[in-house]
């Protein structure tokens, strides 16, 4: 009873002391949550604002899917220019390479594992095309060596030791290159021809073919593509696969072609009849191209800059395009392309010969380039090839005013 008359008596006390105990304990738990919260909130801001930021708390396949659907939904423009577009691929690549690492931390099973470990070379292949730092380079050779041990055989490791070797290739053409760096690449390319199976990108052999006619003029070394065609045909009559055989069909095409006059009639987009002879005397550059072809209006970009730079000393674009006329016309006009573009379904109505059977064209985009005399140089020249290969012609007229007399 006694008890029960204290606790009557200082009920009001013990209610006091009862909830400021309660408040107490409850307030560390409430701010803890309140930072917590603003913790999440700052991170969810940050990753707002920089989606290349990695996130926290996912699984391995979580980390893939976030970093591919973010390099999906933050490609990168081409129309950057040169240093802020290399600044973004090495942006890119860096995250890729961070968050595959994460994710490869966890140690992910098969073949979850082999996807991410070859999400991460694209990031090594953009950091070295980005930086040509030596270190990431020997980052990158060693990453391959790995790709093949851990997949010996599959053709995911082999295409990435093709994707490697475009990039030294590229890098030839690019920088002052000798004879054993010639010998060293070539070897490479041998050598990738000969392990199987393996899917090449569809044109590879003649680009490796314009690279050879690269070396031959800036090594000065006469004969050296007979040579290479002799050893890459003996290469691929070894072998009774295809593929192989399809490659000895685009060499001999190819071969055939280069040297003779190059002949082009169809319709063009105003319903005119267009004869590519109206432009002899000008360096001219066929461009079989389509609108959904993404490789092709990754091209435009520098096809508009190489225009705007060889136009007035002779120099000519003539596209082919795939699409039908209507689609042509919108791409024309809302890409403001200069140059003379040719249809190829157009060409077909008027029962005219396909411009595309003509020259085997399968894929988009195939370039053609054409010297002042009409006779086809290149079969397939893109990017720096073409850059390349334009200023030889070009540097020809200097060296031999006469070739530019008629290029007006």
């Amino acid at each position: 009873m006694q008890y029960l008359y204290l606790i009557f008596r200082f009920r009001i006390l013990l209610l006091f002391v009862f909830v400021f105990c309660n408040v107490c304990l409850a307030v560390p738990v409430i701010c803890a949550r309140t930072l917590t919260a603003q913790s999440e909130q700052a991170e969810q801001t940050k990753q707002s604002s920089d989606p290349f930021v990695i996130p926290a708390n996912k699984t391995p396949k979580e980390f893939l899917e976030y970093a591919q659907k973010t390099l999906r939904e933050n490609r990168i423009s081409s129309d950057l220019p040169r240093t802020e577009f290399l600044n973004e691929i090495n942006r890119q690549a860096k995250f890729i390479i961070e968050i595959t690492d994460t994710a490869l931390n966890l140690k992910p099973e098969e073949p979850l594992r082999i996807q991410i470990f070859l999400f991460k070379f694209q990031g090594l292949l953009g950091r070295v095309k980005a930086e040509n730092d030596p270190a990431a380079v020997q980052q990158l050779e060693t990453y391959l060596d790995e790709l093949d041990t851990l997949m010996p055989k599959s053709r995911e490791a082999k295409k990435a030791r093709l994707l490697e070797l475009q990039r030294q290739i590229d890098l030839f053409i690019k920088n002052d290159s000798d004879e054993k760096e010639f010998e060293r690449i070539s070897q490479i390319f041998f050598s990738l021809l000969c392990r199987e199976p393996i899917e090449f990108p569809n044109g590879f052999v003649l680009n490796f073919l314009e690279w050879v006619e690269i070396a031959e003029m800036k090594l000065k070394k006469k004969g050296l593509m007979e040579t290479s065609i002799k050893e890459l045909t003996a290469i691929l009559q070894s072998k009774p696969l295809p593929i192989y055989q399809e490659m000895i069909r685009q060499i001999n095409a190819a071969t055939r072609q280069l040297g003779q006059e190059f002949t082009l009639q169809g319709i063009s987009l105003d319903g005119k009849q267009f004869n590519i002879k109206t432009f002899r005397g000008k360096v001219i550059l066929v461009d079989f191209f389509a609108s959904w072809c993404v490789p092709c209006m990754e091209e435009l970009p520098h096809l508009k800059e190489i225009y705007a730079r060889y136009h007035d000393q002779g120099f000519e674009i003539i596209g082919v395009g795939g699409d039908k006329p209507e689609a042509l016309k919108k791409l024309v006009g809302e890409h403001k392309i200069p140059w003379t573009v040719v249809s190829e379904t157009l060409t077909v109505s008027k029962h005219l010969p396909s411009m595309e059977r003509q020259y085997g064209i399968k894929a988009y985009p195939m370039m053609f380039l054409i010297d002042r005399e009409g006779k086809l140089v290149h079969s397939n020249a893109r990017g720096q090839r073409l850059d390349a290969a334009l200023k030889r012609q070009f540097l020809s007229d200097i060296l031999n005013p006469a070739n530019s007399e008629n290029k007006n």
